[in-house]
Parts: C-alpha cells; structure tokens; sequence
C-alpha cells in the first residue's frame, strides 16, 4: 500500500538511472538558495522533484483517497562561454532524456499511480549561466495512508469472522 513517500521515492531513483544527470534531489529552491549563499553547491546537471500538493482529494471509499497529482521536474544546468552565448541546446537534450519511456518518466507508474503523463513545460527566460527548465509529470494517485486496509497502518482493526463451512443439510438428489 501506500502514501505519498512511495511515490516520490520512485520518481528520484527513476531520475537517477539516467546517466545525463549528475546530481537528483527533492526540490527545494536550489538555485536561488545557492545565488543568495543559504544554500550548497550541487553538480550539474541537477534534477529536483517537487511535489505540487494544490490538489483535492476525492474519497473512494474504506478509507481510501485519489487526486490527480503532479511532479515538476525542474532541471538545471550551467552553460559557460559556449560557441554562442545564451543559448544552451544542451536543456533540450536533459528535457528529451527526461521525457523517454525507457528510462524517462514517460508512462512510468510510480507506486500507488497511474502512469506519468507530462502535461506542462517552461523554460526560464531571464537566466545567467545556470539554465532551469521545468517539466510537470500529472498522474492518479490513490493513497491509502488512514485506510485499515493500509498493512503498515498499526491502528488496523482486525475483526474475526467465524465461517463454517461444514456442510448444514445433506442434499438428495432425485432419481432421473
């Protein structure tokens, strides 16, 4: 069964199976803690996964939740004094790796979902050496965190149900 950290755990080793990146992490506003100095220096290139919690969610019933979800994806590179200046193509071929079905994220299905669908980009505009670019993975999400049914649920009520199964009446079966 699951909850949200199943999920999410899936997508970070899925994204570090990809040899293109250096460096996969939960997002956390990287690149503008490492530009103002309360953050770390991180290899590039870099893949965060942020979680976009803004979702409802619909009760399914014996405890059990869905809601679409997304995971955005932001990748982020650094481009210094190339042939031409400000234009990293290299973004595009982490977008293209990202985006494969083989080891991509593409119509995977991290535990508890459907499969990942990428539904959104950006590319940031306004930008120094450090490119960030985002991709937006939307899936269902079926959680089953406070479900009795969850097997990791410690509270789980486990009723005894008494089934006799020994036969009640002989059944006579007329002569054709």
């Amino acid at each position: 069964m699951s909850g949200i950290k199943a999920p999410i755990l899936d997508v970070l080793n899925r994204l570090k199976s990809i040899d293109k990146l250096k460096f996969v992490r939960i997002w956390n506003n990287q690149i503008d803690r490492q530009d103002d100095g309360s953050g770390y220096s991180f290899p590039r290139p870099a893949a965060f996964v942020e979680v976009v919690n803004a979702v409802q969610y619909e009760i399914i019933g014996l405890g059990f939740r869905s809601s679409d979800i997304a995971f955005r994806i932001h990748l982020v590179h650094d481009y210094f004094n190339g042939g031409e200046m400000e234009q990293d193509l290299e973004i595009f071929d982490l977008r293209d790796a990202i985006l494969e079905t083989n080891n991509g994220l593409s119509q995977f299905c991290p535990t508890g979902c459907g499969t990942l669908n990428c539904v959104r980009e950006e590319q940031e505009y306004d930008h120094d050496n450090t490119y960030h670019y985002t991709l937006d993975f939307v899936c269902n999400f079926t959680d089953t965190k406070g479900s009795r049914f969850d097997s990791e649920n410690d509270s789980m009520v486990e009723e005894e149900t008494e089934i006799d199964l020994t036969p009640q009446a002989e059944y006579i079966i007329p002569n054709s």
